[in-house]
């Protein structure tokens, strides 16, 4: 296997056999604002070849990844798999609308040897190790044509190795970085402060946001879509559970894990989501995702959440008075202005505030992780074929033994990898948490009976994203505006029932015909080293 670029291998560069600097200067394309589904049209139009578009991201990629860690390896044949793409096309043969377009995984799908790639989740324990086959959303994207580019920064482990990591980190690549944010993250910000990319599917989202690619994929437990989606002015979907199949993706718990689409506009999202979403669970739309995208608000009825209670609570992000009184009147001026377009709109609707969610000092849905987590950790590492240890106690013992690379200086803690192997709940124990989250997430449906609606929005910058995971619905991310004072996105999360993906799409689709979605402003003009943004 070919060695991957690890932990600051970037700065010296290391871009894969095949491809040529500059070859090709597509100057129709602008990265920052490019969509998957143009691309495809200047694909089918001849105005591009799939390994002009590859170079043409692996440039970007060589120039910013070095200041953004967004991007920890890339695939090394993906030059190759471009010009496989491009003959393909010449032959007659186009595979659907992801035929040679670029894309990025997030470093927690397994893909085999011949790829050439690892899959760490950002845990030092795991380079090296192989996967016996590829993730079953990798081996969809493969399928559909599509080209892959490399493999994400994300937070460690889905954010799942200490309590005192900050979103976005890793002890394998270090600190994501914000193509908005003016002067970068902060390190004496919260652990998901306003400097903070957000997590855990940090690399993938910083990456289409800043032009390294047109769109990627992230895996979702709970907020790891819709997070950094917010806070990098994406569009994503946490679709409804087990809709996309996760075998093969590194585990945090399979009472809510699942993967899905990040992308700059809804239909490069709705493309996405028909190629990952397993048809025999749901049923999609006749003619694919893409056909319910209409921008019209007609059939859409909404509650919204009052934005001055749906706030993070200050241990996660350190409260700013300007940029909170901020996020308060843009969502309020977001909300008048659905008002005025939406079938219906109740405004302040009065859910159950997600610190209910707590159960006996615990919170409920963390406390099924906890019990979920060394039975789906052994079970992903029982697939490997090359590893250091057999099982999440191995780990443990690995990470304890190589203290200086696997548990650093800045954050040498495994408190929730200790804590998952002390975490077994009794049938009874279990039944209980299970019961209590069900019954916090059953409000949901109240609210949405109580006033007639079919969405539920909310802030961008809260937990109202939990209740995706308690009850298995659909999340989504759309952007909105960026803040004052440094520049970071700020956006809305939307809510509806199981199997609701096309309502939610329809949304999106007429909230992006009334939002214009805001860019990294003079990111794509600024010069390899430098850091200002």
């Amino acid at each position: 296997m070919a060695q991957p670029s690890f932990r600051h291998a970037w700065k010296s560069g290391s871009p894969p056999p095949g491809f040529e600097f500059h070859r090709r200067s597509i100057t129709k394309i602008d990265p920052l604002t490019a969509s998957a589904h143009v691309l495809q049209d200047m694909l089918t139009a001849g105005e591009v070849k799939s390994a002009d578009l590859a170079e043409h991201y692996i440039s970007r990629i060589e120039q910013y990844n070095g200041y953004l860690n967004a991007v920890f390896q890339y695939a090394p044949g993906v030059m190759q798999r471009a010009k496989d793409m491009d003959e393909k096309r010449s032959q007659g043969t186009v595979l659907g609308p992801l035929h040679g377009i670029p894309i990025l995984l997030k470093d927690n799908m397994c893909t085999t040897p011949d790829l050439g790639m690892h899959t760490t989740g950002g845990a030092v324990a795991l380079i090296g190790a192989e996967c016996s086959s590829n993730a079953e959303v990798v081996q969809k994207l493969l399928d559909a044509g599509a080209v892959i580019l490399g493999k994400t920064t994300l937070s460690e482990l889905n954010f799942n190795r200490d309590s005192h990591l900050p979103c976005s980190w890793s002890a394998v690549a270090g600190m994501g970085q914000s193509p908005y944010v003016k002067g970068g993250v902060d390190p004496n910000d919260n652990a998901g402060g306003h400097s903070n990319p957000g997590g855990s599917s940090s690399g993938s989202a910083i990456a289409v946001a800043a032009g390294l690619a047109p769109i990627a994929v992230g895996s979702d437990t709970d907020a790891s879509l819709t997070a950094p989606g917010v806070r990098a002015a994406l569009y994503t979907l946490r679709p409804t559970l087990n809709l996309v199949p996760v075998r093969g993706v590194l585990p945090m718990a399979h009472s809510f894990d699942t993967a899905g689409p990040m992308a700059k506009n809804p239909r490069d999202l709705a493309n996405l989501l028909d190629v990952l979403v397993d048809p025999s669970t749901t049923k999609v739309p006749s003619g694919g995702y893409v056909s319910v995208l209409d921008q019209s608000w007609t059939g859409i009825r909404i509650g919204a959440l009052d934005p001055e209670i749906w706030q993070y609570p200050d241990w996660l992000c350190k409260p700013e008075e300007a940029a909170t009184q901020q996020i308060i009147r843009d969502t309020r001026n977001a909300y008048a202005r659905v008002r005025s377009l939406a079938d219906s709109f109740h405004e302040n609707v009065e859910l159950l505030e997600a610190t209910e969610f707590m159960l006996n000092g615990d919170h409920s849905i963390y406390t099924i992780v906890a019990d979920d987590f060394e039975e789906d950790m052994n079970g992903f590492l029982s697939e490997l074929t090359k590893k250091k240890f057999d099982d999440l106690r191995g780990m443990v013992k690995w990470n304890a033994e190589n203290v200086e690379e696997a548990l650093t200086k800045e954050y040498p803690g495994q408190d929730k990898l200790t804590g998952a192997l002390e975490t077994n709940l009794s049938v009874d124990a279990r039944n209980e948490t299970v019961s209590h989250y069900k019954r916090i997430g059953a409000s949901f449906d109240e609210i949405l009976k109580k006033y007639d609606i079919n969405i539920i929005i909310a802030p961008g910058d809260c937990f109202f994203c939990q209740y995706g995971p308690a009850n298995g619905y659909p999340v989504a991310a759309l952007p909105l505006t960026t803040l004052d004072f440094n520049g970071r996105p700020i956006g809305i999360q939307a809510i509806a029932a199981a199997h609701q993906e096309p309502l939610l799409l329809k949304f999106m689709s007429a909230w992006e015909a009334t939002f214009p979605r805001p860019v990294p402003h003079g990111y794509g003009d600024v010069s390899p080293n430098d850091h200002s943004l």
